[in-house]
């Protein structure tokens, strides 16, 4: 996958900026094959919905767009992670109701007809498509991030990762690079937590959960340094639909360049102790700061999201 863009092909995807009208699902489904999606192609999306701009159908036109364009021999797969049960004493994950939390077009996969969906304390994925079944199909008592379950199996499909609206800072396929480098800085908890089946029967189910022990100091999660060094080698394949930078990568190449980077320095993942967050030097739109958002457990945190243009994010009142 090469990096770059077409000119001919931003200036088609954003003319409803211009004209301040609503996207379209043909719209969407041009940008996603200029940046690079083809059919027979298995795709994982980190998706900000308010990024794109007013889109005709909402987030259903774009998961839409996303299965026109993969086809029939491709899947679509989403992270619908829930962090509602963390603060419950006693949980019972239900993932037939769970809502995802993970933003518009995450829920919208998720209530798609043809959607499966993983069995996960947190990390739960919804899928669409001819592999739906290998990715979800997985035994809960292995951590998502384990090779044997769900990022494992994605891995092995050659997933391509669609970053659309959002940087690397949300892309949760970089946990699974930490996972594979074994970083020191986070470990696996052993947790029993109750399931609801689908006959509506409870059953205790064992599984683990992968957390950082706390940076300590003024280090965190910076997800946009690696990033860079996958723009600087074009790994990644960069474009616009409506409002959204949109982002294009091989899973396999993304592991395969941290495995290389985390050898000589295991803070790949994270920002230098002392110094600010990465800023990607791509000259594509702009990064902002989502509006604060509280997940399910009512703690508050922020996204970032790359536009075409800012004052056309439509924020919430």
């Amino acid at each position: 996958m090469s990096g770059g863009y077409d000119p001919a092909g931003w200036l088609r995807v954003t003319l409803s900026l211009v004209n301040h009208m609503a996207i379209t699902q043909s719209q969407i489904a041009t940008g996603l094959c200029d940046v690079g999606l083809q059919s027979g192609d298995i795709i994982l999306i980190h998706s900000a919905m308010r990024t794109l701009g007013r889109v005709d159908g909402g987030a259903a036109t774009v998961v839409d767009a996303l299965l026109e364009v993969i086809g029939e021999q491709g899947t679509l797969v989403a992270p619908t992670f829930t962090f509602i049960h963390e603060p419950e004493d006693d949980p019972i994950i239900d993932p037939a109701t769970d809502k995802s939390e993970m933003g518009a077009i995450t829920e919208a996969v998720r209530l798609h007809p043809d959607a499966l969906r993983s069995t996960a304390y947190r990390h739960s994925f919804a899928a669409i498509g001819r592999r739906a079944v290998l990715i979800t199909d997985v035994d809960p008592k292995y951590s998502v991030f384990d090779v044997r379950s769900s990022f494992g199996v994605m891995l092995a499909l050659n997933t391509k990762v669609l970053l659309l609206g959002v940087n690397y800072s949300n892309s949760t396929s970089h946990h699974f690079a930490e996972w594979l480098c074994e970083v020191p800085y986070r470990h696996t908890i052993d947790m029993n937590v109750k399931v609801k089946q689908p006959d509506g029967t409870i059953v205790q189910q064992p599984m683990i959960d992968y957390q950082p022990f706390g940076y300590g100091g003024t280090q965190h999660t910076d997800f946009n340094r690696l990033g860079q060094i996958q723009e600087d080698r074009e790994t990644v394949s960069i474009g616009a639909i409506g409002n959204s930078i949109v982002r294009l990568f091989s899973l396999r190449d993304l592991v395969d360049i941290a495995q290389e980077e985390a050898e000589k320095d295991y803070n790949i993942f994270r920002n230098p102790e002392g110094e600010p967050d990465s800023i990607l030097t791509t000259g594509l739109g702009t990064t902002i700061d989502s509006p604060p958002i509280l997940d399910g457990a009512g703690r508050p945190g922020h996204c970032q999201w790359c536009v075409v243009n800012e004052a056309d994010v439509k924020l919430p009142e």
